[in-house]
């Protein structure tokens, strides 16, 4: 915003151009029997070319339909890309945390455990392996925080696919057809009926 360079008016311009052509897109809720919560997790390790920080995205699903979504740069700048994941993860555990307890809240109840769904087979096994790492000192309270909720039995660490992650469109640009597979996923519908 302080000093602008005309590849911003190019991504603005972008931006107006996808939201123009699709003026009718919203978020469908299904009727489901299914009170089953999931979370599909994700980062972009060091996305930021300015402070080198990583973008964590998460989408948060209650049955079929999206209920919780997050797309933020860290606070702090990760050495690895597995600690970018690792703090995603535990961003994302909070939220669910925060949803079952809603969700507990209105008598809805056996929700747990929820599958975090992540991209990261280094951050699930720091997630798995119980044995305190030097290399994992520096994000010590996030690294507590996700195996204890593994631990007791509110999140289970699932690896899913790169192709198949949900939340990349949170941290990732991509081309028209696997945009268009991620909103689909996300349950992104037209609500005009193009």
């Amino acid at each position: 915003m302080h000093a602008p360079l005309l590849s911003h008016l190019k991504i603005a311009l972008r931006i107006i151009r996808y939201l123009n052509n699709s003026p009718g897109t919203g978020i469908q809720i299904y009727k489901d029997k299914n009170f089953k919560l999931s979370c599909f997790t994700n980062s972009d390790w060091t996305k930021c070319l300015r402070t080198r920080k990583s973008v964590s995205g998460y989408c948060v699903f209650f049955g079929r339909s999206l209920v919780s979504w997050k797309s933020k740069k860290q606070t702090t700048v990760s050495r690895s890309s597995a600690e970018a994941e690792y703090r995603c993860m535990a961003s994302a555990t909070y939220e669910v945390i925060w949803i079952s307890n809603l969700l507990n809240d209105l008598s809805i109840k056996n929700l747990l455990p929820v599958n975090l769904y992540s991209g990261s087979s280094s951050a699930i096994q720091i997630a798995a392996n119980p044995v305190f790492h030097e290399r994992t000192k520096h994000f010590e309270v996030d690294v507590h925080l996700v195996r204890e909720k593994i631990q007791d039995g509110v999140i289970n660490t699932i690896k899913v696919a790169s192709a198949d992650q949900t939340a990349d469109l949170f941290t990732k640009g991509h081309g028209t057809s696997q945009h268009l597979k991620l909103c689909n996923q996300l349950s992104l519908v037209d609500m005009f009926g193009k």
